[in-house]
């Protein structure tokens, strides 16, 4: 696999690795067991902007979901390049974002601060931090039960943490990703269950869980004082990961044997880990004209690892195309978009 996510100028860095996985003797969580470097795997951004409906309609829910908590409040938001949310909402005491990628072409308010770096130990602050804020972040870190022990420590007593993840177990469920959607930035399969277990053993109540659709899971937590290791129901998706992955070793053997004699152009649509799992898996590149994508800041530019420039969808307008399409969650918005812009399109799925 591509050991990157982002997006280059130049089509010939490819560097690769292999994905190693272990599993928990005692909850069954799947997860990485070789990392990345973070100064490698995050040199630059390539999630300055989140394109389409689903996610905005997430960002809206996510933002009214607490701008109560945030009034007067001191934040420290960890992991936005763009400030998505702070800029969204209003009332705040200061908002601090630690992340290492900002994106300078945006105009912040005054109470907005960027900490250029990472969250980890080496991070110490000596402000008052009432609420902590991440949004698809968790499902990165290297160290989930460290990563929670410092937000503990950051915040006050009482302070408070927000935050959302996919759905993964949704992805597992519905076999919509291989790995079950673990790979070189998504480090470990987290579920509601895993997560609760992980906020209780180091210090968070758990204050409230919303669903947004089948697409991310929202917790608010408070600090306590104390760690509580209670009973942790256990569910074990090894068997999930496999079938999964059989699937789409299916689902590419299928889509060489349609590409192979094609006479049209022939896309993948996304510029995501999706692609690049479909690459690795054994879908014939050279047979692939491009990828398609959403975001302008990926357009003309090619998916880490690989000699795929990527397009706007408007390119299949007036020329009748092959798209594959397997961006799970996201398949029906996309489905829609493309048969809009040209009826005649083969999609893929």
């Amino acid at each position: 696999m591509p050991i990157k996510l982002s997006c280059t100028t130049n089509p010939n860095i490819n560097d690769k690795s292999g994905l190693s996985f272990a599993q928990c003797s005692y909850c069954y969580t799947i997860q990485l067991d070789e990392m990345i470097p973070l100064s490698i795997l995050y040199s630059e951004s390539h999630n300055y902007t989140s394109v389409g409906k689903v996610w905005e309609n997430y960002f809206n829910l996510f933002c009214m979901s607490i701008q109560d908590i945030v009034n007067n409040k001191n934040v420290l938001e960890i992991g936005d390049p763009s400030a998505k949310i702070a800029t969204k909402l209003n009332n705040y005491n200061k908002w601090y974002i630690i992340e290492p990628n900002k994106n300078n072409n945006i105009i912040l308010k005054n109470n907005i601060e960027f900490i250029e770096g990472f969250f980890d130990n080496n991070f110490h602050t000596d402000k008052k931090i009432d609420v902590i804020i991440h949004s698809h972040l968790f499902e990165h870190t290297y160290d989930p039960n460290n990563f929670l022990k410092k937000c503990n420590d950051v915040l006050v007593d009482n302070g408070e943490m927000f935050f959302g993840v996919p759905n993964m177990e949704y992805i597992a469920t519905q076999e919509i990703s291989p790995f079950l959607g673990v790979f070189f930035e998504h480090t470990i399969f987290l579920n509601k269950d895993n997560i609760r277990h992980l906020l209780r053993a180091n210090g968070f109540d758990i204050i409230d869980i919303i669903d947004y659709e089948n697409h991310s899971i929202l917790f608010h937590a408070r600090k306590n004082t104390t760690s509580l290791y209670g009973e942790t129901i256990i569910h074990n998706f090894y068997d999930s990961f496999f079938i999964t992955l059989n699937k789409y070793n299916e689902f590419v053997n299928t889509c060489n044997e349609i590409i192979k004699g094609a006479d049209k152009k022939v896309y993948l649509f996304g510029a995501s880990y999706n692609t690049q799992f479909l690459l690795a898996l054994g879908l014939h590149e050279e047979k692939i004209d491009g990828i398609l994508d959403n975001s302008t800041d990926k357009q003309n530019k090619y998916l880490y690892g690989y000699d795929l420039k990527i397009y706007s969808p408007e390119i299949i307008m007036n020329n009748d195309s092959i798209v594959i399409l397997k961006n799970g969650y996201y398949c029906d918005e996309i489905k829609k978009q493309l048969l809009c812009i040209n009826p005649n399109t083969i999609i893929i799925e």
